[in-house]
């Protein structure tokens, strides 16, 4: 290893240095055996300073690793820098997730060795798949929710949006242009005006948005949409950023409509059908007070196509008897036939 020679106290201070660092820091030689180690290096692997110096790289690593780790190795050993990212079993039986640096040690154009930094980014992995995690969760309720959100940077005039607001959209990442642009093409025309002034209104009032209205899809599909804004401020209220969400509600007031045509129908058959029961009802009260309980009990056999006999037979009446009850309603009714009592009487 190319050291210049240092006296005890420089030594104890770069000793020092290096045990302060979180960092695994360690030296191997050509022959892959172990010359330092900081205090965080032995710790992780569970050996003192004395027991690794000297070391072979294969015995700390043990065979399986080493043969991962060999061509990295090989490339230090060439004279190249290597980095890599490795799953280490701690010899607690903990896993852990590292990220190595081989960096060669070039003396004379010649490689004496190389130095081994290695971080554990454990919790930094943990933190990224976790927010990977919730990445995937987010969109996955925004596709169910149909469900979008953006921000954006006023002064920058950069605008990020979701993949739940593109897939909205229709827009692939490659093709948003990530700036806010008045009267956008992604906006129907007949909504531009009335969404800029809200945005103007929002950035002059720091007031949030809420309101309706309509994108224009490549493919010319029209969308509803239902967007709401806040605006973010600085300790002076000057605005910095304006965040929001936008929901596809273009089925939901579809079916807000179908339902607001279909009451409206329901009523107005309703109130026909009141009418017209009244005026049943007012006919069927003229037509009883034209006949006698007995003439009306005689006209409910006739329009069952009874005959004058049969009637008889069945409210144990005289023929001529029914005969005249049939003229007198007849008269009563203003009618000249039987079949037109008959059909007075089914239509009252």
């Amino acid at each position: 290893m190319a050291v210049e020679p240092t006296r005890p106290a420089e030594r104890t201070a770069i000793d020092r240095i290096l045990n302060a660092l979180p960092v695994m820091v360690g030296y191997w030689d050509r022959e892959l055996r172990n010359v330092m180690a900081n205090d965080a290096y032995v710790g992780f692997f569970g050996r003192s300073p004395r027991e690794l110096r000297g070391t072979h790289l294969r015995d700390l690593l043990g065979p399986d690793l080493y043969e991962l780790n060999r061509p990295f190795i090989d490339g230090a050993l060439a004279g190249e820098a290597q980095q890599f990212e490795r799953d280490i079993r701690t010899p607690a039986g903990e896993l852990r997730h590292t990220q190595a640096s081989y960096i060669p040690d070039v003396v004379d154009g010649a490689v004496d060795g190389f130095f081994a930094l290695v971080s554990d980014i454990t919790e930094r992995r943990q933190a990224e798949e976790e927010m990977a995690r919730s990445h995937a969760r987010l969109a996955e309720a925004e596709q169910i929710a149909r469900l979008g959100s953006w921000e954006w940077d006023i002064a920058e005039n950069s605008v990020l949006w979701s993949d739940g607001l593109l897939a909205i959209h229709g827009i692939s990442p490659v093709d948003f242009e990530g700036r806010y642009r008045p009267s956008s093409d992604h906006v129907h025309p007949h909504d531009r005006d009335r969404l800029d002034a809200a945005v103007r209104r929002a950035l002059e009032t720091c007031e949030p948005i809420d309101l309706e209205y309509r994108i224009v899809r490549p493919d010319g599909r029209v969308r509803r949409l239902h967007g709401r804004a806040e605006v973010i401020t600085d300790a002076g209220g000057k605005p910095l950023r304006l965040v929001g969400t936008a929901q596809d509600v273009t089925e939901m007031r579809a079916t807000a409509d179908v339902l607001q045509q279909t009451a409206a129908d329901l009523g107005r058959r309703a109130a026909d059908l009141q009418a017209r029961s009244t005026q049943t009802t007012r006919a069927r009260d003229r037509f009883d007070q034209a006949l006698t309980p007995r003439q009306l009990e005689i006209l409910a056999f006739v329009a069952e196509g009874l005959s004058n006999a049969e009637i008889g037979e069945r409210l144990f009446l005289a023929e001529p008897t029914v005969k005249w009850h049939v003229r007198k309603i007849l008269r009563a009714l203003g009618v000249a036939n039987r079949a037109q009592a008959v059909s007075r009487y089914l239509s009252s």
